[in-house]
């Protein structure tokens, strides 16, 4: 652990510039702050705080590995060629060959940065109290809720990636879990143990935020009170109260606690009913054909702010980059599969193949991480994180003992993507709806690790990667083992 903390005063180096959102996440860059300056004043804290945000946005997390490529190259989302000079590494990853030279530097290169991350979690949440006067009550409780829940977020990503599959052996060695700023290695804890630390973390984010504008005043996305604090505003941008919900929906139900899954989403998907995050208005996905709103962003319970979204587009879906590698579904799955074919619930009036796939030739190319025409929205730095649809199926899913049960919840989200009912929801239903739903957000190759299914690559069943625990479980990265010998 010594060779990833990041000193507090030179850690991430960050700026920030959020188009649309007055300096929102502006900060100095902490090289030019000496530490008992950032923690001796409430801005200071808050600045911290907002580089914990920025740095999720980099390439070695959120920003690319943990969205849209490395994990979803794990999740069978893209076609991966067979030309070398094109593809490169890629080939190994999709065949799930973690242990090359390559791959093994990119997943020690995620670990570390999100523990620096956690780390700095744990130096807000153990100097704060020595500073509780520079506060109101709000905001000291909002900043410690966001910390921990941060916290917590980044354990359970670390989790599905490098530890067992849960579901078959949660007893099993998995990560180390933090709680405290230290340069001294925690233990590998089985993964039960980490369960317990997360979704202990994420009840007490919830209880510290219980006072949330969010929930009287909503995401104040746009305009807000005159008496809320800069602070206090863009909550979707935010680990809020409701972000919080719906993580802890999504984590218990990864960890086998359908009831506690199942309660948190509800009461996210209240919130949503009353207004906060409202279905995506038709016309601005298929109203506005040249501009369209392509994440559904009112939709969006916890998005990060990135203002250099549109390299994601560049970099890994813009067809322009041909002969180069582009990544995008293999046709015949999305066509015969994804959006097409009876036994999958697929159809192409959905909003989301009519949003986000735009075909030239025989190919169709991705473009949920394209820029919107109008210059300075804030749907353009938006990568989502959690968002209501995935509330909707995992209350599906936990309704009731079968799968039937949640059928009228997966029918309410079909009805607002623009498609039909289906009669009964099944398990093969339910993966296909994840797919459409989340796809290009990074959820997938957890989808499958939870459910122990296989991967969907191609509409050739016999072509799909069969679960196992080769396949679902990364090997803890050199930079983990190196520090433990």
């Amino acid at each position: 652990m010594k060779k990833i903390i990041f000193n507090i005063a030179v850690a991430l180096g960050l700026t920030a510039s959020l188009a649309g959102c007055k300096g929102w996440l502006n900060v100095t860059p902490y090289d030019k702050i000496a530490e008992g300056d950032l923690l001796s004043t409430d801005e200071g804290f808050k600045k911290l705080l907002n580089g914990i945000y920025i740095e999720l946005n980099s390439d070695k997390l959120y920003g690319s590995s943990l969205t849209v490529e490395m994990i979803e190259i794990m999740g069978g989302a893209y076609v991966i060629g067979s030309d070398n000079t094109v593809w490169g590494n890629y080939k190994d990853l999709a065949s799930y060959k973690y242990g090359t030279e390559y791959w093994r530097g990119r997943f020690s290169e995620t670990w570390n940065t999100a523990y620096s991350l956690i780390l700095n979690c744990n130096k807000i949440l153990e100097k704060i109290p020595e500073k509780k006067d520079l506060f109101n009550q709000t905001e000291y409780d909002i900043i410690r809720g966001e910390a921990i829940a941060l916290r917590a977020m980044l354990h359970f990503d670390l989790l599905r990636i490098f530890g067992p599959v849960y579901s078959k052996n949660p007893e099993a060695a998995s990560i180390p879990y933090y709680t405290r700023y230290t340069n001294t290695p925690e233990d590998i804890l089985p993964a039960s143990q980490v369960a317990e630390k997360i979704l202990s973390d994420l009840k007490e984010a919830k209880n510290l935020l219980s006072d949330d504008p969010v929930r009287t005043q909503g995401t104040m996305m746009g305009t807000a009170p005159d008496n809320v604090s800069p602070f206090l505003r863009y909550r979707s941008l935010r680990m809020n109260y409701y972000a919080v919900s719906a993580l802890l929906a999504r984590a218990s139900l990864y960890l086998g606690d359908r009831v506690e899954a199942n309660k948190n989403a509800m009461e996210v998907i209240k919130a949503a009913d009353s207004g906060i995050f409202p279905f995506v208005d038709k016309n601005l996905v298929t109203g506005s054909p040249e501009d369209p709103d392509r994440i559904f962003a009112s939709e969006v319970i916890f998005a990060l702010s990135h203002s250099a979204r549109n390299t994601i587009f560049k970099n890994y879906f813009d067809q322009s980059r041909l002969p180069g590698y582009v990544f995008r579904m293999d046709n015949s799955l999305m066509d015969n599969v994804i959006y097409g074919g009876s036994q999958t619930g697929g159809s192409k009036d959905d909003y989301r193949y009519k949003a986000c796939w735009i075909a030239t030739g025989a190919n169709r190319y991705f473009y949920k991480y394209s820029d919107k025409v109008a210059v300075g929205s804030v749907e353009n730095t938006m990568i989502p994180m959690l968002r209501i649809g995935e509330m909707y199926l995992i209350a599906a899913e936990t309704q009731s003992a079968n799968l039937s049960g949640g059928t009228p919840y997966i029918n309410l989200l079909r009805k607002n993507r623009g498609i039909g009912n289906i009669s009964t929801l099944n398990e093969n239903l339910l993966k296909y709806e994840y797919i459409r739903e989340l796809y290009g957000e990074g959820q997938l190759f957890y989808l499958y690790k939870r459910l122990f299914s296989e991967v969907i690559v191609s509409a050739n069943p016999s072509e799909n990667p069969q679960p196992s625990a080769e396949i679902f479980t990364v090997p803890l990265p050199d930079s983990e083992t190196d520090n433990r010998q």
